[in-house]
């Protein structure tokens, strides 16, 4: 049970780096300017800007979760979408605490342990996983349609 566990946790921590049956974030971000991050397509609801900060809100507030802090959920959907500030400052949180939450994921020890309503925190992990995972693919969209894919070191064309 502990060796499969363990494998869940590494499978379900890859995801915070993108999943290797999907581009990395690395990859994804890779070579986008401020200014580039910051374009809307006109077609679509968002820039890259606004997904990075809207993945890296849930991030934080995961992390703090998880520190055993008591973390409210916000009274609207609208409000888990932050002004994204900084574009190299955003991105340097967002890699950190991704890397602080595959940690968490890859430690079975503690994704296990119960969350605030008894859940393992495995399931907040998964969801939040996935949760990225899906904006990460919004991301490529975005980069897409503004003509700015692949990014320099190459990626997913098809």
């Amino acid at each position: 049970m502990a060796e499969s566990s363990g494998a869940f946790g590494a499978a379900v921590g890859n995801l915070f780096r993108g999943g290797p049956a999907n581009v990395s974030w690395e990859r994804a971000l890779e070579g986008l300017t401020a200014e580039d991050a910051q374009r809307r397509p006109e077609h679509l609801p968002h820039s890259v800007t606004q997904i990075v900060a809207h993945v890296q809100f849930w991030q934080a507030s995961l992390l703090r979760s998880v520190g055993a802090e008591p973390v409210q959920m916000p009274p609207h959907a609208a409000d888990g979408w932050p002004e994204p500030g900084d574009w190299e400052t955003l991105k340097a949180s967002f890699f950190r605490d991704a890397e602080a939450l595959r940690a968490c994921a890859r430690d079975p020890g503690r994704a296990g342990q119960p969350d605030d309503r008894g859940l393992p925190l495995a399931v907040n992990l998964t969801n939040f996983a996935a949760h990225g995972v899906y904006h990460l693919g919004q991301v490529v969209s975005i980069r897409q349609a503004l003509g700015l894919w692949p990014p320099p070191s190459g990626g997913d064309t098809w």
